[in-house]
């Protein structure tokens, strides 16, 4: 039975992946329980399981907040992700590591492929990239997920926003477009990366497939909950980070390395919902 280590337990990421795994042996720590910014924590708890896997979910993910706490962001998201390729390399764990669609400036007329140049616009992105080169550099096996759009019926989410809030009358900003992701379909996917590891490490896009504006997301949600709520579209809405225009991944690499079909945008909103109403 593989041994599967998993950080930030809590989020809604790790939480759907819990649930997902199946015939492993799993040891899930919340950021209070295992701090990734504490090498002497994370190499105590990577030497006592002796896990195959490191699944880590624990993030820097504030994007707004990220541009005035940038140490923070980068302790976590760059800093602490090479110490614990470092470890696992010592012990010759497989880490798997989540990155953003938001390593990418946005610019782009067709979706991005995971060898494309990156040019992060913001803080967040930034710290997530540093991440991703650090692994890279330590070069242990490792698998880095860039995922889009994250969400869940649990945490704190565009989702679970819309979904919940009791304003009937909601500006949702139309010009940005990406792939909207649900976590279960995610931990789905980990679920059979760990099942069938072809071992071919490496950076990999998994998102759901299509691409559309949070405006469209935000009426598809309206609309498989029945909620009736006015949904206007405007073309900015400030705040502090800047965001990618368009941030579409491109997902074929995966599907062909890992034979897997990435199920649709409208499929993973339905998992979603059926989750959120349950």
């Amino acid at each position: 039975m593989k041994k599967i280590l998993i950080t930030g337990a809590n989020g809604m990421l790790a939480t759907a992946i819990k649930n997902a795994l199946s015939g492993c042996d799993v040891y899930a720590f919340s950021s209070q329980e295992l701090d990734i910014t504490c090498s002497q924590s994370l190499h105590k708890k990577i030497a006592t399981v002796q896990p195959d896997y490191i699944i880590n979910c624990a993030a820097y993910t504030a994007v707004d907040l990220a541009e005035t706490e940038q140490e923070k962001a980068f302790k976590i998201n760059a800093l602490a992700v090479e110490k614990m390729a470092q470890i696992a390399k010592q012990y010759h764990v497989t880490l798997v590591h989540f990155s953003t669609d938001y390593v990418f400036k946005g610019d782009a007329a067709m979706p991005y492929q995971p060898d494309q140049d990156t040019d992060p616009i913001n803080v967040y992105g930034a710290s997530k990239l540093a991440g991703e080169k650090a692994i890279s550099r330590v070069n242990g096996k490792h698998y880095i997920f860039r995922i889009s759009w994250l969400y869940a019926a649990n945490g704190k989410n565009f989702f679970k926003w819309v979904a919940g809030t009791d304003v009937k009358e909601l500006n949702i900003v139309n010009t940005q477009t990406g792939s909207p992701t649900s976590a279960i379909d995610v931990a789905n996917f980990i679920n059979h990366v760990i099942d069938n590891d072809p071992k071919n490490y490496g950076i990999y896009h998994f998102t759901n497939q299509g691409e559309m504006t949070w405006y469209a997301f935000a009426k598809a949600i309206n609309q498989k909950f029945d909620l009736n709520k006015t949904i206007n579209p405007v073309a900015t809405f400030k705040t502090d980070a800047k965001r990618p225009a368009y941030s579409v991944l491109d997902c074929k690499k995966t599907e062909q390395v890992f034979n897997y079909s990435t199920p649709s945008i409208s499929d993973g909103l339905d998992r979603v919902v059926a989750r959120y109403k349950s």
